[in-house]
C-alpha cells in the first residue's frame, strides 16, 4: 500500500511582543466587561454568513472544529447545537490529532473549521493545510484576516471587534491596536472564546436555516438568546464574585482540583482546568462526568475537591448522585449551577452561582465565568498576579513553542 507523501514546510520565526503583567485588579475588569463581545460579534459575523454562498452550509455532510486551547474548547461546546439545529454532523478535534491523523481521511463533501484568533497557532494552521489537501473546504475563524491561518483557508470568517474604538480580543502581548504608544492595561484575552463561541453557534444557527431545519424566526429567537448572554454573565459576575472569593480563601492550600461536566459542560470543565494552570499554577483535571465515575473516584476522599459544572440540562439526575458519592467519600462537592437547580444548590458543600436559566446548548458562554472567578481569586490567595510569566525565558518558549513549529503536510498516494 502506498504511502503519503510528506512535506515539511520551512518553520516561521514567532511573532510576538513584551509580556505585560496582568493584575488581579485588571483581571476582573476585564471579567466584568466580557459580555459586550458577545453582541459585538453577532453584529460582526452575522452579515459574513448571510453573505457565504448558501451551498457551504447546505451541501456540507460533515463539520469539523479544530483549534488548540480555547480554541479546541469553543468547538467541544458547540457539538451538541450543531447537532440540535444544524443537523449535520459535527466533530471536535484537537489540531494536531486532526491535522495528522484524520485530515487525510474526511468524507467527501466535508467543510473544516479552523479557529485561532491570532492566526499564528502552527497546528491549527497545519489542520486547514492539511484539510485542504485531503479536499475538504476550509474556513477560517480568526481575529487576524490577515494572519498565518487566514491564508491557508477558502473561507475567512472574521471575529475581530473593537468596542470604543479598542480592538479587543488580543492579550496585551499580542495586541494590534494602532496607537503603539498609548500604554495598555494588561489583558489576558479571555473574550476570545466567547467569540469563537458566538461565532460556531450562529454557524449552526444559520445552517439550520439553509437546509430547512428550522425557520428564520427560530433562528432569530436563538440569536436573541444568545445576545441575552451578555447581561447573564455581567450578573453572574455580580452574585458569584463573592462565592469564588471565600472558596478560594477557603482552599489556597490546596494543589489540585477535578472539574466534571457533561455534554456542552465538558468543555466548561475543560476551560476551567485551563484556568487553574495558567492563573494560580495548580493542577487542575478535567473529566467526562460519567468517567469519574471510573477512574478519579479512586482518588477521592477526605478534603479532595470536586467541582461539578451543572446547567439545568440532561445530566442533573446524573450530578446529583455523583455529588452524594463524593460527599459520602469525604470529598468536598461544589456545584456551579443556576436558579432553576435548588436543589443541587441545597445539597452543595458550596455553590458557585451563575445569573438566570440558560438553555443548555448556550450554557458555556456564561458558565465559563465561575470558572475564571475562581481561578482569579484563588491566585490572589496564593500571592500571585492574575496572569504573568515566571521568567523571561518561560514566556519566549512558550511563544515559540506555539508559533515556530514544523508544518507537515501529507500528501496522498496519487493514484
Amino acid at each position: 500500500m502506498e504511502r503519503d507523501e510528506i512535506v515539511a514546510r520551512p518553520i516561521r520565526k514567532a511573532e510576538f511582543g513584551e509580556p505585560i503583567p496582568v493584575t488581579i485588579e485588571d483581571m476582573l475588569n476585564e471579567i466584568s466587561n466580557q459580555g459586550p463581545a458577545i453582541p459585538a460579534v453577532i453584529s460582526s459575523v452575522q452579515p459574513q454568513l448571510e453573505a457565504l454562498d448558501p451551498s457551504l452550509l447546505a451541501e456540507s455532510s460533515h463539520f469539523y472544529i479544530t483549534g488548540c486551547g480555547d480554541s479546541y474548547f469553543a468547538g467541544l461546546a458547540a457539538r451538541f447545537a450543531f447537532a440540535r439545529y444544524a443537523g449535520v454532523p459535527t466533530e471536535a478535534l484537537e489540531a494536531l490529532e486532526f491535522g495528522r491523523y484524520a485530515a487525510g481521511f474526511v468524507p467527501p463533501g466535508s467543510t473544516v473549521f479552523g479557529i485561532s484568533n491570532s492566526g499564528k497557532a502552527a497546528r491549527s494552521v497545519e489542520a486547514l493545510v492539511n484539510a485542504r489537501l485531503g479536499r475538504a473546504h476550509t474556513v477560517a475563524i480568526t481575529g487576524n484576516s490577515e494572519g498565518w491561518l487566514a491564508q491557508e483557508a477558502e473561507t475567512i470568517l472574521d471575529q475581530s471587534v473593537r468596542l470604543d474604538g479598542e480592538l479587543i480580543g488580543m492579550p496585551s502581548n499580542l495586541a494590534t491596536d494602532e496607537e503603539e504608544d498609548k500604554p495598555r492595561r494588561g489583558s489576558f484575552g479571555l473574550v476570545n472564546y466567547l467569540a469563537s463561541l458566538t461565532t460556531l453557534y450562529l454557524i449552526a444557527f444559520q445552517t439550520g436555516v439553509v437546509r430547512g431545519r428550522i425557520t428564520e424566526g427560530e433562528a432569530d429567537a436563538l440569536r436573541e438568546e444568545l445576545r441575552s448572554t451578555a447581561e447573564l454573565i455581567a450578573e453572574t459576575v455580580r452574585i458569584c464574585t463573592p462565592a469564588a472569593e471565600a472558596y478560594a480563601e477557603q482552599v489556597k492550600e490546596i494543589e489540585s482540583y477535578t472539574f466534571l461536566g457533561s455534554g456542552p459542560s465538558l468543555a466548561t470543565s475543560l476551560f476551567y482546568a485551563a484556568k487553574t494552570y495558567e492563573l494560580p499554577r495548580v493542577y487542575g483535571v478535567s473529566q467526562e462526568l460519567e468517567e469519574w465515575a471510573h477512574e478519579q473516584f479512586f482518588l477521592t476522599g477526605t478534603g479532595t475537591q470536586v467541582l461539578f459544572i451543572a446547567p439545568q440540562g440532561r445530566s442533573v439526575s446524573r450530578i446529583r448522585e455523583l455529588l452524594h458519592t463524593t460527599q459520602t467519600m469525604g470529598g468536598c462537592g461544589v456545584v456551579v449551577t443556576d436558579e432553576s437547580n435548588p436543589e443541587l444548590s441545597e445539597a452543595a458543600d458550596v455553590t458557585l452561582p451563575v445569573a438566570g436559566s440558560v438553555s443548555e446548548e448556550l450554557s458555556p458562554l456564561v458558565y465559563c465565568v465561575p470558572g475564571q472567578l475562581f481561578a482569579t481569586c484563588l491566585a490572589r490567595s496564593r500571592g500571585r498576579l492574575a496572569f504573568e510569566f515566571d521568567s523571561p525565558l518561560q514566556y519566549e518558549m512558550n511563544m515559540r513553542t506555539i508559533q515556530e513549529s514544523q508544518l507537515i503536510e501529507f500528501h496522498p498516494p496519487r493514484k
